[in-house]
């Protein structure tokens, strides 16, 4: 069994993966650029920090979900649960 074969579904969330990875990086540097210019207890600043630890979060959901995919055995992609989908959007809507 090869875990790591190509399909469509894994290609769709590798690009997911990447895109959240770059919305991640994207604005990490945008935080830093904001907080350099304005105080830390800004509300603009306060708001992108808070951006950004939803989609950290959200990253660290996906990461674990695909390790625990991996102890499994399963080279499936787990699809989310309810209750997983409801900690992600909470998460993002932070």
């Amino acid at each position: 069994m090869n875990l790591y074969q190509n399909s469509p579904d894994s290609q769709s969330r590798d690009y997911r993966e990447d895109e959240l990875f770059l919305t991640i990086e994207n604005l990490r540097s945008e935080l830093l650029e904001v907080a350099q210019e304005r105080s830390l207890s800004d509300h603009a600043v306060l708001e992108l920090s808070q951006r950004l630890d939803g989609y950290i979060v959200l990253a660290q959901n996906l990461m674990m979900e695909s390790l625990r995919s991996r102890k499994s055995g399963s080279g499936a992609y787990i699809k989310n649960t309810k209750n997983q989908r409801i900690r992600n959007k909470a998460a993002l809507q932070q």
